[in-house]
């Protein structure tokens, strides 16, 4: 087992007294994290060791062939398909179903996986001035339906992402292709615009043509709700709040991968902490996904005999509140937010080491970079906690304190919708500790969470973030190898400001800086590594200047299963899910 650390080197009991507390300060009696000892899931924890690389690798005994784990699947998605929804759930678990052409490791290199080899220049599948590359494919690979895996589909893949009509939620590095060829079958030539620094993470997702009438997709789809893929199981069947099923894929293409499970249910269970003490007495095999508030529970009741193992990993993820530049996505600035005195008040004025101590127990620390991993890590410290500072930025940018404490400027009160997911009783503790921090300065704070898919649904759908309908939304974001990686670094640029006319747009903050857009724009198409680094590192001291989103913590999440679970493998970056062919269930 990867041993979990104790934070300042208090013992788990007095942490959790000191977290009760806190909760009794807040009074929010009913978001108290109750830690569990019960006991789980039939059979002895062998634990698990972690390697060099940084997988853990569970130890177990001769694997056994059928049966169906069952996950906690934490706040419903509206779709399972990473191409047209980017809620957890589609992201983290695509390899299930949908497979990228390349798999990225560790160690910053990758391997081929649909494709038969990762293209170079010395290979020939880069051009000299990185403005072609030609894709080959294995040509083995078929669909979970049989039918072949080719070219045509990687070139309908990118029609459909080019399509006005269509309403893919595609990364941005897409934007720097001019044209996709098919050559033949099993050979595509994609054309840059410009040197494509993360070329290898094209086609991520690839959408089986035979499946579609036309380019023009939408996520009313069946296909934006359960993909087909060529991955090991195949999506079923969906029980609008209830499951989802997948099963094992008979036509798997790569026979010495062939799933043992008979298949994986995803239970919907839109309350977390239910969710966890439900694991922790042996009714589920995972939950899908664990947060760092989460950590101090399942280590708990693991120490207290649950049947569970806890992997820890360590800056997984950072935890962000999306500021809001808009009024309700126009051209106009938020009303409140829009003052920048505003931003930089709210920056100062939260305690973010209180809500780490007090909330995570320890498991986490501060950051003040966008850019947070891979290869460009920038190490920014934090905003101080300085709510004497936050007081006199107001006074300054004229917030004048009401009778009731709260500032008003030109008639405009300082008040401010605080969303995040509904039933996540971490970030409920967060929230009152944010909300309290805020209205120390005279920031009105007021608390409406609700479900992921009213959060993060498509233009389309109304979602809020994608509308611009909020003030401040907290939301956490995993890590990346690479800022193009997912189009992190582009996701906050003019061009990805959503609205009427760029519906797919992914800048939910609405915030639009050219010379925010000049520099990971040039990091985004030049191959100098440290030219790029040197890129980024501007554009991270830009943002945390103008604070469309402020980091709160990089945390130390984890992933989390039944002892009765074998074959889980912990890739540091990817997770315990791209295993899932090698799982099975000890009887």
């Amino acid at each position: 087992m990867c041993g979990a650390r104790h934070g300042r080197g208090e013992a788990p009991g007095a942490r959790a007294r000191r977290r009760k507390a806190l909760t009794a300060a807040l009074a929010v009696g009913t978001f108290a994290l109750a830690l569990v000892g019960c006991g789980g899931a039939s059979g002895e924890g062998d634990g698990a060791k972690t390697d060099a690389t940084g997988t853990t690798n569970a130890v177990a005994g001769r694997p056994v062939e059928g049966g169906t784990a069952l996950i906690a699947l934490v706040q419903e998605p509206g779709g399972m398909n990473a191409l047209f929804h980017n809620q957890s759930a589609p992201l983290g678990l695509a390899v299930w179903v949908q497979e990228p052409l390349f798999l990225g490791r560790t160690d910053g290199t990758w391997e081929p996986l649909l494709a038969a080899e990762v293209p170079t220049v010395e290979n020939g599948g880069v051009t000299e001035d990185g403005l072609k590359v030609t894709y080959r494919l294995r040509p083995d690979v078929t669909w979970s339906d049989g039918e072949p895996f080719t070219a045509e589909d990687l070139e309908f893949t990118y029609d459909v992402i080019r399509n006005p009509k269509s309403t893919t939620i595609a990364p941005t590095e897409y934007n720097l292709v001019r044209a996709v060829r098919v050559v033949d079958p099993q050979t595509v030539e994609v054309t840059m615009k410009r040197p494509n620094p993360y070329y290898l993470g094209l086609f991520r997702q690839t959408l089986p043509k035979h499946k579609f009438r036309s380019s023009a997709v939408t996520t009313e789809d069946p296909q934006a709700r359960l993909p087909l893929g060529t991955g090991p199981f195949t999506y079923t069947n969906w029980e609008t709040g209830n499951k989802i099923v997948l099963e094992r894929n008979e036509a798997y293409w790569r026979s010495d991968r062939r799933p043992k499970l008979d298949g994986i249910t995803l239970r919907v269970t839109p309350d977390a902490q239910t969710a966890i003490n439900s694991f922790t007495r042996g009714e589920y095999d995972s939950v899908f996904f664990i947060t760092a508030g989460d950590m101090p529970t399942l280590r708990s009741a693991q120490e207290s005999g649950a049947a569970i193992e806890v992997s820890p990993r360590e800056g997984s993820h950072v935890e962000w509140l999306w500021l809001n530049q808009s009024d309700k996505g126009s051209d106009r600035p938020h009303r409140v937010l829009g003052d920048p005195a505003i931003r930089e008040a709210i920056d100062l004025a939260i305690d973010r080491q209180q809500i780490v101590d007090e909330v995570l127990d320890g498991l986490g620390t501060l950051t003040g970079a966008f850019v947070y991993s891979g290869f460009a890590r920038v190490d920014r410290p934090a905003a101080p906690f300085d709510p004497e500072r936050a007081n006199e930025l107001l006074d300054a940018a004229g917030w004048v304190r009401g009778d009731d404490g709260i500032r008003v400027k030109d008639g405009v009160r300082a008040s401010l919708r605080f969303q995040t997911l509904s039933g996540d009783q971490t970030r409920e503790l967060y929230q009152q500790v944010i909300q309290q921090n805020l209205e120390e300065v005279g920031i009105e704070v007021k608390i409406q969470n609700l479900p992921s898919n009213l959060i993060f649904g498509t233009y389309d759908e109304g979602g809020r973030l994608a509308r611009g309908d909020y003030d401040i939304v907290m939301s956490r974001e995993g890590l990346a190898r690479d800022p193009i990686e997912g189009g992190w670094a582009a996701m906050f640029t003019c061009a990805e400001v959503p609205g009427p006319d760029n519906k797919n747009g992914t800048s939910y903050v609405h915030w639009c800086n050219e010379e925010f857009d000049r520099l990971v724009g040039r990091a985004a198409s030049t191959l100098d590594v440290e030219e790029r680094k040197d890129l980024y590192e501007q554009a991270v001291e830009l943002f945390a200047t103008e604070r469309p989103a402020l980091p709160l913590y990089s945390s130390t999440s984890g992933y989390t299963w039944s002892t009765r679970m074998k074959g889980v493998d912990v890739d540091w970056w990817d997770g315990m899910w791209p295993s899932a062919a090698d799982w099975w269930l000890e009887r």
